[in-house]
């Protein structure tokens, strides 16, 4: 039984993907991620439901990797 509680977790991270072709597939987040950078997916779905690239709001690496470089001031109070 330890094969079934892999294949349960695995199916879990797998996201459902309609590409630009109108083609339809799972595929990993690294692999979504990939096809997202190369602009060849149409629509992904996220718990919330479709999400259409180009309309919905998506995170980009790019958009991520800025974020780890914030401007401003610290708003954040030490407590001790």
């Amino acid at each position: 039984m330890p094969e079934r509680a892999f294949l349960s977790k695995t199916e879990h991270s797998y996201i459902d993907v309609i590409l630009k072709d109108g083609t339809y597939h799972y595929f990993t987040p690294r692999v979504l991620g990939i096809l997202l950078e190369s602009n060849r997916v149409h629509k992904f779905k996220r718990a919330g439901g479709w999400v259409t690239v180009g309309d919905d709001p998506i995170r980009s690496k790019k958009a991520r990797s800025s974020s780890s470089r914030l401007h401003g001031a610290e708003r954040r109070t030490d407590v001790h």
